[in-house]
């Protein structure tokens, strides 16, 4: 077997290893980022995203949603389609 090839194959092992690592580690912190964020029921968040969209529009509550709840830009910007309806 040809050293030329082995290298390649090691260092791509060695960087699925290291981003392998690195899922587990965000998966961790995500699961303590939200046993540390305040625990509002889903009526609350509504009512609050709500009264911020009538206020600040969809780009300033989505920002809000992310900045002070701590939600995903995902997660904010589909609250927001669906309390728009």
């Amino acid at each position: 077997m040809n050293i030329g090839m082995f290298a390649p194959l090691a260092a791509m092992l060695f960087f699925l290893g290291i981003i392998f690592q690195q899922s587990k580690k965000i998966k961790t912190l995500r699961e303590e980022n939200k046993k540390s964020l305040p625990n509002e029921n889903n009526d609350e968040l509504i009512a609050l995203a709500s009264e911020k969209l009538k206020t600040i529009g969809d780009i300033n509550t989505v920002k809000y949603l992310r900045e002070e709840k701590g939600m995903s830009m995902i997660e904010a910007k589909q609250l927001v389609d669906i309390i728009k309806g």
